[in-house]
């Protein structure tokens, strides 16, 4: 390996330590408990969503989820498959007197993709989970 290349390299794993350190040390317990669940929806309470009800000037319907399929963003190694199969009914086969056919899906995959990708929840040091504020 070139010097030039060697000091980029211990200057990236002295910069990746330092920030370990630095959020091993800034991690927060959950305000609302060790036992809490809910995290940052306990903020959400019926006098907020009411407030909030008076904020919508236009009654327009805005999609917050995205589709999950094999293009949907990953980290590795996490994938997305779906596989479309016809049981019991190979090389054109039906069932039954009424000769039916249909289809049925196999999907493997990782939850923690697409919407998930930044879920903040997902995330820890030393096997610990982060509370953020």
């Amino acid at each position: 390996m070139k010097p030039i290349k060697m000091l980029l390299a211990a200057t990236a794993a002295l910069l990746a330590a330092s920030v370990q350190g630095q959020a091993l040390q800034s991690c927060h317990k959950s305000k609302w408990g060790p036992d809490d669940q809910k995290g940052a929806l306990n903020n959400i309470a019926a006098a907020n969503v009411l407030e909030a009800t008076k904020l919508v000037k236009r009654g327009k319907a805005i999609r917050m989820g995205i589709e999950t399929n094999s293009k949907t963003p990953a980290f590795p190694p996490r994938t997305f498959s779906i596989t479309v199969l016809t049981p019991g009914q190979e090389y054109g086969g039906t069932i039954g007197d009424t000769k039916t056919n249909y289809n049925d899906d196999i999907i493997m995959g990782w939850v923690g993709i697409g919407s998930q990708l930044d879920g903040l929840g997902h995330i820890g040091i030393d096997g610990n989970p982060i509370f953020l504020y």
